[in-house]
């Protein structure tokens, strides 16, 4: 599991990175589901391996990747709350959790796409979603 917390880590570095360096946060959003997308995608096939291995660790284990888990659903709750306004804390988390289901769920699926074209049309319907109802300028580019 040490190349799995390597992974979790350059995942949880790089989204701290993005909170940090873009001001914007719609950009930072976009950002974030960029990176999310491609670690998902070309990870896919691993991540369910994983997730059967997580079941498994020793205790002191398992407690150092759910933890590095909820740094990365933090970091985007921070961006969605800026974003959305009108969410609260738990609204955003609830959000967050559904909208990072999707992308692994979907992403995982064979749809015959290439995977850019998967990216872009689970990417833009994730910012749209995240972005809120009236918002139409979320577009990931």
């Amino acid at each position: 599991m040490i190349g799995l917390e390597r992974i979790l880590q350059r995942q949880l570095d790089a989204i701290g990175r993005i909170a940090r360096e873009i001001d914007d946060p719609a950009e930072a959003l976009a950002a974030m589901v960029r990176g999310h997308l491609t670690f998902t995608l070309e990870s896919g096939d691993r991540l369910a391996a994983w997730k059967e291995e997580f079941r498994n660790l020793p205790p002191e284990d398992a407690w150092r990747f759910r933890r590095m888990q909820r740094l990365y659903v933090e970091e985007w709750v921070n961006i969605v709350t800026r974003v959305r306004t009108d969410l609260s804390d738990g609204q955003a988390r609830a959000a967050v959790h559904a909208i990072m289901a999707f992308l692994q769920t979907a992403a995982a699926r064979r749809s015959g796409l290439p995977p850019e074209e998967v990216a872009e049309v689970l990417g833009n319907m994730a910012l749209a979603a995240l972005s809120g109802p009236h918002s139409s300028d979320a577009v990931l580019t």
